[in-house]
């Protein structure tokens, strides 16, 4: 419908769709300001401006799609970064958190500086945030954009540039961030899109593909588990989590594509990406009961931290006034045909 045609219909067209800035108010997440996004197809998300627009939850046609920590959604203002729980206390997974942006996974001391798990960026507000539709024609989409910083005297000064693009009457997200040293000196880059499934989502029933496909395991305890990254279990009490490192076996491959496809609902999930951006496909797997989840997370290095990924050999750097680039799209499925076409697209690139 065109956009005079439709404003015929409608006293506001946010009855349809929109994006409505709001103050969220209950426990842990008191006083955090977020964004609700409709985009009149399905697409319902909360996006938090308070901590680098976090997609704590996202639903696809009213079936929820991400996980949900038992913190729920938690104030930037109750971080604290102490080795591994600091961030875990303020963790609520959510559908997408951003993390770095001069380090993640592990916690390490280097030089006698502690670095905690996956870095401050994700608990870091929003600066010169902005959300709205914008026209095109008669093509609205929803935008939402903004910077955060990661800087401290006599440390580094990194800045993220985010923008997220959900399309009005489309099933896609697209992410386009910029990471620029603002600083003197050569920093190191360490970025990862922490993407998480959950139920009703994620069950049994899923299937895992992706091309990212050469693996290596995180620790002893995932080194024997690899050949069942394919699939998912059933909830298991007390399950220790399986984390594996995904790379491209052939570098000449630059589109990174990942693929999750629950059989009994007949809806999947795609993901595509530029792997020379992000050439690490983290996949976390952890069908413990009540902390159900699968992590399908690209990144610029491994959440083995700074010391996992020198030891890949991974380790990325930054100059001074240097702009990295980042995109991603996501996708979400619910046709039978498009689902199995983007599932044949697998099986061809292993034959």
């Amino acid at each position: 419908m065109k956009k005079r045609e439709l404003e015929s219909y409608c006293g506001d067209v946010s009855q349809i769709f929109g994006v409505q800035p709001c103050i969220l108010d209950n426990g842990r997440d008191k006083g955090t300001r977020a964004y609700l996004v409709d985009n009149g197809a399905g697409i319902t998300c909360t996006i938090l401006r308070d901590k680098c627009f976090a997609i704590p939850s996202l639903k696809f046609k009213g079936l929820n799609i991400g996980f949900l920590c038992k913190n729920g959604i938690s104030s930037p203002e109750f971080f604290q970064e102490e080795g591994t729980r600091g961030f875990l206390r303020n963790f609520e997974g959510g559908f997408l958190t951003t993390c770095g942006l001069t380090y993640f996974g592990t916690p390490t001391v280097r030089e006698g500086q502690p670095y905690g798990l996956h870095g401050v960026i994700s608990n870091t507000p929003m600066e010169n945030a902005s959300a709205e539709v914008l026209w095109k024609g008669d093509d609205a989409c929803i935008e939402v954009r903004g910077q955060a910083r990661e800087g401290y005297l006599f440390g580094p000064n990194l800045v993220i540039r985010k923008k997220i693009e959900i399309p009005v009457g489309g099933n896609l997200i697209r992410m386009h961030d910029t990471v620029e040293n603002k600083g003197f000196e050569k920093e190191i880059l360490m970025l990862l899109y922490h993407f998480n499934y959950g139920y009703p989502f994620l069950d049994e029933s899923c299937s895992i593909y992706t091309n990212y496909n050469f693996i290596r395991p995180r620790d002893s305890g995932s080194q024997g588990r690899l050949d069942h990254l394919d699939s998912f279990a059933a909830p298991m009490s007390g399950f220790e989590e399986v984390v594996a490192y995904r790379t491209m076996s052939d570098k000449a491959v630059t589109q990174g594509r990942s693929l999750v496809w629950n059989r009994k609902r007949q809806v999947a999930v795609r993901m595509t990406l530029n792997a020379d951006q992000l050439p690490v496909m983290n996949e976390w797997q952890s069908p413990r009961a009540g902390d159900y989840v699968l992590g399908m997370e690209p990144g610029t290095g491994t959440v083995g931290g700074l010391e996992g990924t020198e030891k890949a050999g991974l380790t990325e750097y930054i100059e001074p006034g240097e702009i990295r680039k980042f995109d991603i799209t996501v996708e979400f499925l619910d046709d039978d045909e498009l689902i199995r076409e983007a599932v044949s697209e697998f099986s061809k690139e292993e034959n």
